[in-house]
């Protein structure tokens, strides 16, 4: 079992919404990680990640967030300073924002004690594959911080990479 689970979260058809799933491949590649550390492709999250969330030990998540910041700045952030405006009454649960889902393990099963969220800012969430201008010129800039993070997260928990 991986010891640091790292969760990409987008949907890469709508532009910039898929910097989560982008971000967590590339950091992957760029670096010789232990086996301890597992990258996961959570495509457009909702509720098929509560497998993952459950059984992680700790857990970083790579995702976009709207926080009214200049497109392809981020933040780290821990899930208790998300605030979950999502309306009661949805049309479908495979729209279930991450926080929900991470909610409900807490309440029914369990979740990782460390979870930590590197949360990017996008320009543009409208169908098409490519990043905007401004998440493409972030992306290098993110890449290197995206590989620090996992790195002193990977450290926290008792990992050497």
């Amino acid at each position: 079992m991986a010891k640091l689970t790292v969760l990409g979260i987008g949907n890469i058809l709508m532009r910039d919404e898929g910097i989560g799933v982008r971000l967590s491949e590339a950091v992957m590649v760029a670096h010789d990680w232990p086996s301890e550390i597992e990258f996961i492709d959570g495509g457009a999250g909702g509720l098929n990640l509560l497998n993952f969330i459950e059984q992680a030990q700790a857990m970083l998540v790579f995702d976009a967030a709207d926080m009214n910041l200049p497109a392809g700045e981020y933040r780290i952030i821990e899930p208790d300073q998300i605030v979950d405006d999502t309306p009661t009454h949805r049309i479908s649960l495979h729209d279930e924002p991450f926080i929900e889902t991470l909610k409900l393990c807490e309440q029914f099963t369990r979740r990782p004690d460390f979870v930590k969220i590197f949360a990017v800012q996008p320009k543009d969430i409208d169908f098409g594959r490519e990043f905007s201008d401004e998440m493409q010129a972030a992306f290098d800039g993110l890449l290197a911080a995206g590989i620090e993070f996992v790195k002193d997260c990977a450290k926290h928990v008792g990992l050497e990479v």
